[in-house]
């Protein structure tokens, strides 16, 4: 029976569309792109039944998968309420990525503890959802009770590290991009690079990445690190007014900086400011202080001048994250290789550096 114009799209019209078997429209629209299970089908058939999906807008029964006790192609993702920017930009990035390929996701936030990450993980899996992405680890939340339901989920993919056995990871190379930044600003002509981190590298393995992408960045151009260009905050995010200008005067005053990489675009913007209430001038051009950000946040490019910035990739992120999400592979079978992604950064050139 032909399709009305007002009855949605159903997995029939698809199959039509692409003169391809239901089963096939089936195992594409469940699976990685590439079928799922015992059907596979040709990587430019799969596209192609993707594209007309979207096209005919073709949207999943929900409420009968469940009932049959199969997936809902519903993804659960678990993030800190106090997250940063970043992991909010990435999330959007992840939720268009698992749209176009006819995924919803369903979020919990935690705060406060984990009896609220518990009573959410606990709830995904009762709602039929069994691919889980937690962003933001480690963190206190993720205590043993919760990693021990966590467990129970048919695929769980971390950001940075993986917190349980036959889990995943997605992960961008940090110190890569620092180490970017650095070259970019030797070939600018600055020959005194400070690093600005939020916490110490023993304290916060994501600083650590950081510092070590500064030292190779350095040994790169045959420079050698000064610890008095090196300044270390508390922790504390975003940083108040007095503690943004003791890094100007440690980096700037004392330690001479031409140029100061950031540990994040929140804390560059600041330093900036900072700068200008010392008197003195953030620019591209010398003599002026060249600064450098690190997520290039919607806002970097608003910023007055437009922030120089690491780019974590978060599209590329997005489609790792959804690729291990509904891979039809067997975790702790996996070889290390298979259960992780490493996404290039990339260095954004703006105004600031």
């Amino acid at each position: 029976m032909a399709k009305s114009e007002n009855q949605p799209a159903r997995l029939a019209d698809v199959a039509a569309s692409c003169g391809v078997t239901m089963t096939a429209v089936s195992a594409v629209l469940r699976g990685n792109g590439l079928g799922s299970g015992n059907v596979r089908v040709a990587s430019d058939t799969a596209d192609r039944i993707r594209r007309v999906a979207q096209e005919l807008g073709y949207r999943p029964n929900v409420a009968a998968r469940v009932l049959k006790g199969q997936p809902n192609n519903v993804l659960g993702v678990l993030i800190g309420a106090d997250s940063t920017p970043a992991n909010y930009e990435r999330l959007s990035a992840l939720e268009q990525e698992a749209y176009h390929r006819g995924f919803r996701l369903m979020i919990g936030q935690f705060r406060g503890g984990s009896d609220r990450t518990h009573e959410y993980a606990q709830d995904f899996l009762l709602r039929g959802i069994d691919c889980l992405m937690c962003f933001e680890n480690p963190t206190p939340q993720y205590d043993q009770r919760v990693l021990k339901v966590l467990t129970q989920y048919r695929r769980v993919v971390f950001q940075t590290q993986r917190l349980i056995e036959g889990a995943y990871c997605v992960d961008v190379d940090r110190a890569d991009g620092v180490r970017q930044a650095v070259t970019h600003l030797v070939q600018r002509d600055r020959q005194r690079i400070g690093l600005l981190l939020n916490d110490r590298p023993e304290n916060d393995p994501l600083m650590g990445d950081r510092w070590r992408g500064y030292l190779a960045g350095l040994q790169d151009a045959g420079m050698s690190a000064d610890p008095h260009r090196i300044w270390t905050g508390t922790g504390m995010f975003p940083p108040p007014p007095e503690m943004c200008d003791r890094a100007v005067e440690a980096l700037v005053g004392r330690g001479g900086c031409d140029a100061v990489i950031c540990s994040n675009d929140v804390w560059a913007i600041c330093f900036i400011k900072s700068l200008r209430r010392s008197g003195r001038n953030a620019s591209c051009e010398l003599p002026g202080i060249g600064v450098i950000g690190f997520d290039n946040l919607d806002a970097a490019e608003l910023f007055d001048p437009p922030l120089t910035t690491i780019d974590q990739n978060n599209a590329a992120f997005a489609k790792a994250a959804m690729d291990l999400l509904l891979s039809q592979t067997n975790g702790p079978g996996d070889n290390a290789r298979a259960m992780s992604r490493i996404v290039p950064p990339k260095l954004v050139v703006r105004e600031s550096a």
